[in-house]
């Protein structure tokens, strides 16, 4: 007789599926394509960038996804992606710009490969449909950085002008060091990715993954993803300081750490996807349950 499945079990349960079905080695390779596609996408964001703002925009934009990384991790991805994008030109309409969408397209292909496994389900749809829905992905992630980026810029001239009067007052001082202070600029950042980040992991186990799933049914993982990315976001240059990584992989250390991260960030999006699962099994098993319950009464 098997054990009867729980809700309480479950987390447990998905992080032994996670292990069992090779999702450990699936995130190497997300993490792996990852890396190949960072390049491709900022540049294809400065060639979309080329028809609203230009390059300063662009540039702007990478500044900001690159700033919700660990500090260690945007340190070393941040010089080498505005050297890149300085070196390319800046044009939608280049053979350049769909070669890099093409290539920027492989992180989410392999990120559907991974979440298929994570479901077990198979992929009923053709290869080109499946390419499409990756490319659109990428330019719709591409195109709400710029719209964010714009936002954020254009956002203190705005409260400039809608600034209360009271703001300026002496026992208002208080408010505005609040305002002011690091640690709420960084709450505010990382409540902003998380955010941004909870929105792109519906869309993926939704639209991006194989089947049909509802936002009741994947909110459970979105949720423990978006949780657990912030806290190693939050404690992985502080893991970096205690850990000498050049020791083990000399002037790689910085690349090593940065593929590190990546592999930890898609283990976090599979274990959301095995939570989810499981969860899915366990409401099917309780909807069974009761009409065996009634045929045998």
């Amino acid at each position: 007789m098997q054990p009867k499945l729980s809700k309480h079990s479950t987390l447990l349960e998905a992080i032994v599926a996670l292990y069992e079905q090779s999702g450990i080695t699936l995130a190497s390779a997300v993490a792996f394509s990852f890396i190949v596609s960072l390049f491709p996408f900022c540049i294809f964001i400065g060639s979309l960038a080329g028809i609203v703002g230009g390059r300063e925009l662009a540039d702007q934009a990478v500044s900001i996804m690159v700033e919700t990384l660990p500090k260690r991790v945007a340190e070393t991805l941040e010089p080498e992606v505005l050297q890149i994008m300085g070196t390319t030109r800046i044009d939608l309409v280049t053979v350049s710009a769909a070669f890099a969408l093409f290539f920027a397209t492989g992180a989410i292909e392999t990120m559907r490969e991974a979440l298929n496994g994570a479901y077990r389900v198979a992929e009923t749809r053709r290869y080109p449909l499946c390419l499409t829905v990756s490319a659109c992905f990428v330019v719709v992630g591409a195109i709400s950085l710029l719209v964010l980026t714009a936002g954020l810029v254009v956002w203190p001239a705005i409260a400039a002008r809608i600034e209360p009067q009271w703001l300026a007052r002496p026992e208002a001082a208080w408010v505005q060091r609040l305002l002011a202070s690091n640690w709420l600029a960084s709450g505010t950042r990382y409540l902003v990715a998380g955010g941004v980040i909870a929105v792109q992991l519906f869309a993926m186990h939704i639209w991006l993954a194989a089947g049909r799933r509802t936002i009741r049914e994947v909110w459970p993982g979105v949720l423990l993803s978006v949780l657990l990315w912030l806290a190693v976001a939050g404690l992985f240059s502080r893991y970096l300081d205690l850990n000498d990584y050049a020791r083990f992989y000399g002037g790689m250390s910085q690349i090593m750490a940065t593929l590190i991260f990546f592999w930890a960030s898609a283990v976090i999006v599979l274990l959301g996807a095995e939570l989810n699962r499981g969860l899915i099994e366990l409401r099917k098993l309780e909807d069974v349950e009761p009409d065996v319950d009634g045929a045998g009464g």
